[in-house]
């Protein structure tokens, strides 16, 4: 198992506390950071310069945030042409600085617009993936949906729609987040039945979606830890979750203590 962590890129602007946590992730022996793409696509050429420095401490091997709120995908006023336009420049991009699995999240930009049938939304998310498989076939990368609890989007809630949604794809597959499990109350039976679909996970404690502790209640994960370990899979699990620390002293042994929770889950 690989072990990732999820922020953004404010540690590479004058943001303290998002510096002491990118340094507090590499020091704790995490295999890589989880970034958002979209905030790459808005980096200034600066910045990027910035980003290749830091990721030689840590690499970069996910990003998540596929869209920028910025770009439709679905509904009467998406332009596949800008779809494309982006697909094109970021899929390259991730790859080059060394991302293996892209996470198609992106609630908002997938919600079912007013006026429009779930069928349209769904002929637009399935035209969309298909225009993902193409470049990341291109680019040598994996691509995981992200099927996302009911207060964040109305459109692919479960491991079973989005296995649907990329049926037949070989570059675009799908992933499982215990918290949006959790939240939504259900199970892995999806994941039992095709287990070759699943190419990425997520995790974090449901009790305000925190980075996991010794301190949580560990039956929360029983299940999400039995169907990992049942399915075989041994690919990468990200953190995805908020720290509880405040000052950069204690976000260290958070840190570490989170890393130690997940090897103790899996190893």
């Amino acid at each position: 198992m690989k072990y990732g962590y999820c922020m953004g890129v404010n540690f590479l602007r004058d943001d303290a506390m998002a510096r002491a946590t990118f340094d507090a992730v590499a020091e704790a022996g995490f295999d890589y950071v989880e970034l958002p793409l979209s905030a790459l696509w808005a980096m200034q050429p600066g910045e990027m310069a910035k980003l290749n420095e830091a990721l030689g401490t840590i690499p970069c091997r996910a990003c998540n945030i596929f869209f920028p709120s910025g770009l439709t995908i679905v509904g009467p006023k998406r332009d596949m042409g800008e779809v494309n336009a982006y697909l094109g420049k970021m899929i390259p991009l991730a790859a080059g600085l060394g991302v293996e699995t892209l996470v198609f999240g992106s609630g908002g930009a997938r919600k079912i617009p007013d006026g429009v049938s779930r069928e349209a939304v769904w002929d637009n998310l399935r035209e969309v993936v298909k225009a993902m498989d193409a470049h990341a076939k291109m680019a040598g990368i994996k691509i995981s949906v992200e099927p996302l609890n009911l207060s964040e989007t109305d459109m692919i809630n479960s491991y079973g729609q989005a296995v649907e949604l990329t049926g037949g794809l070989r570059h675009v597959s799908t992933m499982i987040d215990s918290y949006h499990v959790a939240t939504d109350g259900q199970n892995y039976d999806d994941v039992y039945k095709q287990p070759e679909a699943l190419w990425h996970l997520h995790t974090a404690y449901p009790v305000g979606r925190m980075v996991p502790s010794p301190e949580d209640d560990i039956s929360y994960y029983a299940d999400f830890v039995q169907m990992v370990k049942t399915v075989g899979y041994d690919g990468k699990i990200s953190v995805e979750g908020a720290l509880r620390a405040e000052a950069p002293l204690d976000i260290g042994a958070e840190v570490r203590a989170c890393l130690g929770v997940l090897k103790g889950m899996f190893e």
